[in-house]
Order: structure tokens, then sequence, then C-alpha cells
């Protein structure tokens, strides 16, 4: 057991193990190597074939667009819609411009070329902004609109009737 404890008999120790360790990773490495006979090839035979497609494609001249395509093949589904800008802060006052000055909803988006249907809520939206804007915060609990005026009548009536003395 003492020859256990020397310090020589540790380092060699070390180095038995070492020398285990880096044949079982020359191992491993070869048979990794050897169960995948040609793999390179393959990965080249690959991109080689990637490569003459990506050369045939860019040499096609370009395709006509896409409603065309579809009229011709009616088989083939229509592509994305196309998407246009939406009305920005700019669109937006300029339509509320329009809309002071006069002109309807359908000649505004004519003219800033958006759909009608935009510039119809655009102006409902406005409309309810400023109404309420008129009309002053509301009072927690209460709803907008008649409701709220009923409510506000009665509690002005009750809150009266209450002070009185009895």
């Amino acid at each position: 057991m003492t020859w256990m404890v020397h310090p020589i008999a540790q380092c060699a120790l070390v180095v038995v193990a070492l020398g285990f360790a880096l044949h079982l990773i020359r191992t491993v490495k070869v048979r990794v190597r050897s169960s995948a006979p040609g793999t390179g090839r393959l990965l080249a035979s690959e991109i080689g074939e990637l490569k003459r497609r990506l050369d045939e494609l860019a040499a096609r001249p370009p395709a006509a667009a896409p409603h065309a395509a579809t009229a011709e093949e009616p088989g083939l589904l229509p592509g994305p819609a196309e998407v246009r800008p939406g009305m920005n802060l700019s669109r937006r006052s300029q339509a509320l411009r329009l809309f002071r000055r006069g002109e309807t909803p359908e000649q505004i988006a004519s003219s800033l070329r958006v759909p009608s249907g935009e510039v119809r809520l655009l102006l409902k939206v406005h409309r309810m902004v400023m109404e309420q804007a008129v009309a002053g915060p509301l009072q927690p609990g209460l709803k907008s609109g008649r409701e709220s005026a009923d409510k506000r009548s009665s509690a002005g009536t009750a809150s009266r009737h209450s002070s009185e003395p009895i």
C-alpha cells in the first residue's frame, strides 16, 4: 500500500490515465471518420449543385408581375396584397384641414390617395374626441351620453334635497 502513496507512483498513474484518454480520443475520432465515408465529397457536390442552380436563376430574365402570372395559370394563388402606406400624422392633419374647408370624405380620400373608409373613420374619431373635449372630463362612475346627463341632473337634485332640513 505504500507504493500508492509514493509521489512517483502517483505521477506514473496520471501519465497512464492520460495516455489511455488520448488513446480513446483517437479511436473515437477514427470511428467517426470511418462511419461517414465521403461526407466531405458529398457536401462539396451539394454545394456545387446549389451554386449551379443559383447561377441558372441569376441568368433568368425577371419574372412578370404576379397578377399576370395568375391570369395565365389559374391554378396559382394570387401573391400578397400590395401594402399601401396608412394615414400618418401629416395625412391626418391634411384630411382634417380639407374637411374643415368643406370637402366630402370621398374627395378627401381621392386627393390624399387613401381609402374613403379610413377618412370616414378618422372624421368619426375626431368628432368623438371633440365632443368629449367640449363636454369636459367625465365624473368617475358616470357614462357618456344621455345616461350621464340624467345621472348628473338627478345627482344635483338629490344633493339639494339632502341639504334641506326636514
